[in-house]
Protein backbone atom coordinates (compact mmCIF):
# COMPACT_ATOMS: atom_id res chain seq x y z
CA UNK A 1 0.00 0.00 0.00
CA UNK A 2 0.82 3.16 -1.04
CA UNK A 3 1.25 5.43 1.88
CA UNK A 4 0.49 8.95 -0.34
CA UNK A 5 -3.05 6.45 -1.09
CA UNK A 6 -4.19 5.93 2.42
CA UNK A 7 -3.42 9.59 3.25
CA UNK A 8 -6.53 10.29 1.76
CA UNK A 9 -8.48 8.67 4.14
CA UNK A 10 -7.48 9.37 7.99
CA UNK A 11 -8.92 5.71 8.53
CA UNK A 12 -7.19 4.41 5.77
CA UNK A 13 -3.87 5.77 6.93
CA UNK A 14 -4.20 4.76 10.82
CA UNK A 15 -4.42 0.88 9.31
CA UNK A 16 -1.71 1.95 7.64
CA UNK A 17 0.61 2.78 10.59
CA UNK A 18 -0.54 1.92 13.70
CA UNK A 19 1.02 -0.65 15.49
CA UNK A 20 4.48 -2.00 16.42
CA UNK A 21 7.46 -2.00 14.00
CA UNK A 22 10.72 -3.59 14.38
CA UNK A 23 13.48 -2.03 13.08
CA UNK A 24 15.74 -3.83 9.90
CA UNK A 25 18.56 -0.97 9.26
CA UNK A 26 19.37 2.53 10.21
CA UNK A 27 21.89 3.78 7.89
CA UNK A 28 23.13 6.97 6.15
CA UNK A 29 23.06 6.61 2.10
CA UNK A 30 25.31 9.34 0.07
CA UNK A 31 24.02 10.24 -3.73
CA UNK A 32 27.39 8.97 -5.16
CA UNK A 33 26.72 5.25 -3.44
CA UNK A 34 28.07 5.61 -0.28
CA UNK A 35 26.76 4.08 3.08
CA UNK A 36 27.40 3.50 6.57
CA UNK A 37 25.41 2.40 9.41
CA UNK A 38 26.39 4.86 12.96
CA UNK A 39 24.68 2.10 15.07
CA UNK A 40 26.17 -0.47 13.29
CA UNK A 41 23.96 -3.49 13.96
CA UNK A 42 21.49 -2.33 15.48
CA UNK A 43 17.94 -3.08 17.06
CA UNK A 44 14.80 -1.06 17.19
CA UNK A 45 11.38 -0.28 18.03
CA UNK A 46 8.81 1.90 16.74
CA UNK A 47 5.16 2.20 17.99
CA UNK A 48 2.49 4.46 16.42
CA UNK A 49 -0.82 4.58 18.58
CA UNK A 50 -4.51 4.90 17.28
CA UNK A 51 -4.67 8.29 19.65
CA UNK A 52 -1.88 9.94 18.23
CA UNK A 53 0.92 9.14 19.84
CA UNK A 54 4.02 7.66 19.23
CA UNK A 55 7.64 6.55 20.70
CA UNK A 56 11.06 5.04 18.96
CA UNK A 57 14.08 3.53 20.18
CA UNK A 58 17.23 2.26 18.70
CA UNK A 59 20.27 0.79 20.34
CA UNK A 60 23.53 -0.72 18.61
CA UNK A 61 23.63 -4.41 19.25
CA UNK A 62 27.21 -4.64 19.95
CA UNK A 63 27.52 -2.93 22.91
CA UNK A 64 29.69 -3.82 26.24
CA UNK A 65 27.83 -4.89 29.46
CA UNK A 66 28.29 -1.90 32.17
CA UNK A 67 28.37 -4.07 35.57
CA UNK A 68 27.40 -2.75 38.65
CA UNK A 69 29.69 0.21 39.14
CA UNK A 70 30.27 1.75 35.41
CA UNK A 71 32.77 4.57 35.06
CA UNK A 72 31.74 7.85 33.51
CA UNK A 73 33.56 7.05 30.45
CA UNK A 74 31.46 3.78 30.19
CA UNK A 75 28.27 5.78 30.76
CA UNK A 76 29.03 7.99 27.87
CA UNK A 77 29.89 5.59 25.70
CA UNK A 78 27.09 3.40 26.53
CA UNK A 79 24.80 6.82 25.39
CA UNK A 80 26.11 7.25 22.38
CA UNK A 81 25.07 3.73 21.00
CA UNK A 82 21.16 5.00 20.86
CA UNK A 83 18.68 7.27 21.07
CA UNK A 84 14.66 7.34 22.02
CA UNK A 85 12.28 9.26 21.50
CA UNK A 86 8.48 9.95 22.16
CA UNK A 87 5.86 12.26 21.50
CA UNK A 88 3.01 12.96 19.39
CA UNK A 89 2.75 11.56 15.35
CA UNK A 90 0.42 12.91 12.46
CA UNK A 91 0.69 12.74 8.90
CA UNK A 92 1.23 15.99 7.00
CA UNK A 93 -1.00 15.78 3.53
CA UNK A 94 0.46 19.04 2.16
CA UNK A 95 4.22 17.20 2.29
CA UNK A 96 3.09 13.85 2.44
CA UNK A 97 5.11 12.90 4.96
CA UNK A 98 4.93 11.57 8.74
CA UNK A 99 5.78 14.41 11.38
CA UNK A 100 6.96 13.39 14.72
CA UNK A 101 6.60 16.37 17.13
CA UNK A 102 8.92 15.72 19.74
CA UNK A 103 7.87 15.70 23.29
CA UNK A 104 10.92 13.70 25.27
CA UNK A 105 14.13 13.22 23.57
CA UNK A 106 17.26 11.17 24.87
CA UNK A 107 19.28 13.68 22.35
CA UNK A 108 18.18 17.32 23.54
CA UNK A 109 18.50 19.02 20.14
CA UNK A 110 15.16 17.19 19.75
CA UNK A 111 12.89 17.66 22.14
CA UNK A 112 10.02 20.22 21.35
CA UNK A 113 11.08 20.16 17.92
CA UNK A 114 9.13 18.16 14.80
CA UNK A 115 10.78 15.30 13.03
CA UNK A 116 9.59 15.04 9.39
CA UNK A 117 10.06 11.75 7.42
CA UNK A 118 9.34 10.71 4.09
CA UNK A 119 7.42 7.04 3.75
CA UNK A 120 7.20 3.75 1.87
CA UNK A 121 5.01 1.65 3.02
CA UNK A 122 4.97 -1.86 1.13
CA UNK A 123 2.81 -4.99 2.39
CA UNK A 124 4.75 -5.05 5.89
CA UNK A 125 7.62 -3.15 5.42
CA UNK A 126 7.65 0.52 6.37
CA UNK A 127 10.69 2.71 4.98
CA UNK A 128 11.19 6.22 6.19
CA UNK A 129 13.59 8.48 5.16
CA UNK A 130 14.63 12.43 5.86
CA UNK A 131 17.53 14.33 4.33
CA UNK A 132 17.88 16.82 7.19
CA UNK A 133 21.47 16.80 8.64
CA UNK A 134 21.98 15.38 11.83
CA UNK A 135 24.37 16.05 14.73
CA UNK A 136 26.44 12.92 13.79
CA UNK A 137 26.64 14.71 10.08
CA UNK A 138 25.46 18.50 10.34
CA UNK A 139 27.01 18.89 6.67
CA UNK A 140 24.00 17.24 5.28
CA UNK A 141 24.52 15.87 1.72
CA UNK A 142 23.00 12.02 2.64
CA UNK A 143 19.33 10.67 3.33
CA UNK A 144 19.06 8.92 6.81
CA UNK A 145 16.72 5.87 6.29
CA UNK A 146 15.30 3.37 8.62
CA UNK A 147 13.51 0.10 7.48
CA UNK A 148 11.18 -1.58 9.60
CA UNK A 149 9.35 -4.68 9.65
CA UNK A 150 5.60 -4.90 11.44
CA UNK A 151 5.47 -6.82 14.56
CA UNK A 152 2.77 -9.18 15.03
CA UNK A 153 1.84 -10.92 18.57
CA UNK A 154 4.08 -13.85 18.65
Amino acid sequence: MNLQDASRDVGALHDALIGSWELQRFWYAWPDGREWEPLGRCAGQLHYLPNGFMSVQLAAREREPLGVAPTDDQLMAAFRQGFAYCGRWCWDERRQEVRHQVDVASIADWSGVTLARRVQLTGESLLLGTDAPNLQLPAGGYTTWLAWQRLHDR
